[in-house]
Parts: C-alpha cells; sequence; structure tokens
C-alpha cells in the first residue's frame, strides 16, 4: 500500500536537490554553504519518500514514513480500526491505527485528509479492510496467537469427573501421597 503524495514529495526532494548545485555554480561562498543543504535536505526527502508506504509481509506489518520506520509483529495486534486526529480548524486526518496489546500504533503514511468528521474515506476503509483480511489470514495459520482450535472436551464419566473436580480444587496434588 502506498500513499499518492509518495511521487510528488519524490519529484519535489529531487528538484530541491537538483538545485543544489545550481545554487554552487560559481557563487560567493554563501551559495556553496546553502547549496550544499539544498543539496542534501533534497536528496533525503527523495530517498525517504521513495521508501514511504506499508508492506504486509508473513511476519507483520511494516510501515515507512517520511521520518521513522515502524515494524509491528502479527501477534501482537489485537484490532485494526481508523483513527481520527484533528488537525487546523477544519480538517480531520483520518488512518488505519493498530491496536497492539501494549498501546496504539497509527499508520500515518495511509492518512487522508476529510473536512467530515463522521465519515470514514473509501481508500482508508479499504486499507482497514485490506489489514484486517491480512491479520485474519495470519490468525488461522499461526500456533503463537492461541489461534488454533482448542481441543473439544470428550464425555466422561462420574468417577472421572469427581476426579479432575478434585485435582482442580486441591491444585493438582491429589496424586501426591500425604506421607513422605
Amino acid at each position: 500500500m502506498h500513499t499518492r503524495w509518495r511521487w510528488v514529495l519524490f519529484g519535489l526532494g529531487g528538484a530541491v536537490a537538483a538545485s543544489g548545485p545550481i545554487a554552487m555554480a560559481g557563487g560567493p561562498w554563501y551559495g556553496y554553504v546553502f547549496g550544499g543543504l539544498w543539496a542534501l535536505m533534497g536528496g533525503t526527502v527523495a530517498w525517504r519518500s521513495f521508501r514511504m508506504g506499508t508492506k504486509l509481509t508473513s511476519d507483520g506489518i511494516t510501515s515507512n514514513s517520511l521520518d521513522r520506520e515502524t515494524a509491528i509483529q502479527w501477534c501482537d495486534v489485537r484490532t485494526i480500526e481508523p483513527k481520527r486526529r484533528r488537525n487546523l480548524i477544519f480538517f480531520h486526518t483520518i488512518a488505519p491505527a493498530v491496536r497492539l496489546h501494549n498501546g496504539t500504533e497509527t499508520l500515518t503514511e495511509l492518512s487522508l485528509l476529510s473536512i467530515k468528521k463522521d465519515s470514514v474515506p473509501e481508500r482508508t476503509a479499504g486499507h482497514v479492510q485490506q489489514l484486517e483480511r491480512a491479520l485474519k489470514a495470519h490468525r488461522t495459520t499461526c500456533p503463537t496467537c492461541g489461534a488454533q482450535p482448542k481441543p473439544v472436551a470428550t464425555s466422561q464419566g462420574l468417577v472421572a469427573c469427581v476426579r479432575s473436580r478434585l485435582k482442580s480444587l486441591f491444585g493438582g496434588n491429589s496424586d501426591q501421597s500425604i506421607v513422605r
């Protein structure tokens, strides 16, 4: 899943990086300083925006935004839902949020601006559904998530029921002798 702004930011960063050497060409000393900074900043934005996006792997979710990279394991995920944050006065940013056992991680590179605060954009809803399908597919095959079906209890006779009840009451020590 990639954001539409990926190519816009890549082009903008590339243009700023290309304007750096132009500013350095035959200029005074500060032209070299500012041209070098422009080339460095533009190259950084172009490189990071080229890597921007969310990848779904068999291990989990890898989320790359402009400022950070986040790796989330599937076994740590509880639910996936759209999360809304208020930006500016009228706009709301809506992005998929991964609710973990120890907090929440918002996939900010998949966020969209919305004027309506009560509706989720179709694209964000599609991202959430795709993430939920991947989570469900993981849970059907993962032995560590507790997704494996529990063994069904077989019917026991009266003696076995009483014995298992006594074991649970005495903490499993009913097979040990009192005398040592």
